[in-house]
């Protein structure tokens, strides 16, 4: 769903370690958030999203802003709909909005345009783990480690800390493995709360690129804040409110 956005960032590049062929088994912090994540992603979930996104190479500055409504099923996106997208001060025409939902949906429809995150079960076989020391950490709070083989636009290589006592994952900091273009760095952190009572879910995704265009070194920053949380325990009543707000 970061295609056109992320584009416009300063940024390209896959940059990892090498991963072993064999990965060992799924730590016990991460099997207990897939089972809690499982559980609290039931259902259908619609809520709002902001973006605010700025770069700069050189003299040259780019910024967009977008708000869009989403659909999640069973904690996987299955639709959006933009409201609104600004670039550069200037509202983008309803043609191009619609072309880049349309785009962004059929993404959705073939199972990408979303990180494949590493406390999904249906994503674990795809990770390897490694628990490691959680300096400065509360009591109770786990730190893993997780790389993937798969050296595409759905993963990366980071650390999530995990609440050993519910399985919440409380926050994830990580390297994706593909970058927008133009660049040769970046950063993901995503942010975990409690919206509305039983979810809990991200709140908030911040990303830092850095990189080069020619000789000119620039970076971008893309800021995502999600919000307005409605859940429906029946999937087919989430769908009816989703189709209703985007009349």
């Amino acid at each position: 769903m970061l295609r056109y956005a992320s584009a416009c960032l300063i940024a390209a590049a896959v940059v990892a370690a090498p991963v072993s062929a064999s990965s060992p088994a799924v730590p016990q912090a991460v099997a207990q958030a897939a089972q809690f994540a499982a559980a609290t992603n039931a259902g259908a979930v619609v809520h709002e999203r902001h973006i605010d996104v700025n770069a700069s190479a050189g003299p040259a500055h780019f910024s967009q802003s977008n708000e869009a409504l989403l659909l999640m099923i069973d904690g996987t996106y299955k639709h959006i709909h933009y409201s609104k997208i600004v670039e550069n001060g200037k509202p983008v025409s309803a043609d191009e909005v619609a072309k880049r939902e349309n785009q962004n949906n059929a993404d959705f429809d073939r199972g990408a345009g979303f990180f494949k995150q590493p406390f999904d079960r249906r994503y674990l076989a795809e990770y390897a783990y490694d628990v490691v020391p959680c300096t400065g950490c509360a009591a109770g709070v786990a730190a893993v480690h997780f790389t993937s083989s798969m050296r595409d636009d759905q993963h990366g290589d980071g650390i999530m800390h995990i609440e050993s006592a519910t399985g919440r994952v409380l926050d994830l900091h990580y390297t994706p493995f593909v970058f927008p273009e133009h660049a040769n760095s970046g950063t993901t952190t995503e942010t975990f709360g409690e919206p509305i009572a039983g979810l809990w879910t991200i709140v908030r995704i911040d990303r830092v690129y850095g990189g080069r265009v020619l000789f000119v070194s620039g970076h971008g920053t893309m800021a995502e804040v999600l919000d307005h949380f409605h859940r429906f325990p029946d999937q087919s009543a989430g769908v009816a409110f989703y189709r209703s707000s985007t009349l």
